[in-house]
């Protein structure tokens, strides 16, 4: 998968797994961490990682009746790009730095 910039973004299949046994998670499918990869509402600078990215995704775009939205954590250290985890927030975290924003 790309993201709206045209970075290569792949989820190996350990991040998945992950991101399935961790508590609160159960209603995160693999559609919706792809979407929000590829259509985004925010990107932003990880505040304690370098080379990370954080996806930001409206949970109610995707269908999901949790949060607000759905966080995806993305390391660009490896090519592609990888996965790290995915996890729904109630808000965006202001410390974080955007990179990227959906035209509205």
């Amino acid at each position: 998968m790309t993201d709206p910039r045209g970075l290569p973004v792949e989820l190996p299949a350990s991040a998945w797994e992950h991101i399935r046994q961790r508590p609160g998670r159960g209603l995160v499918r693999l559609e919706h961490v792809f979407g929000t990869i590829e259509d985004p509402l925010l990107i932003a600078q990880d505040r304690n990682f370098p080379t990370r990215e954080c996806y930001y995704r409206a949970a109610s775009e995707l269908g999901l009746p949790i949060a607000a939205y759905l966080k995806v954590v993305v390391d660009r250290g490896w090519h592609p790009a990888r996965v790290v985890t995915a996890y729904p927030v109630d808000r965006l975290h202001r410390s974080e730095e955007p990179v990227w924003r959906r035209e509205q």
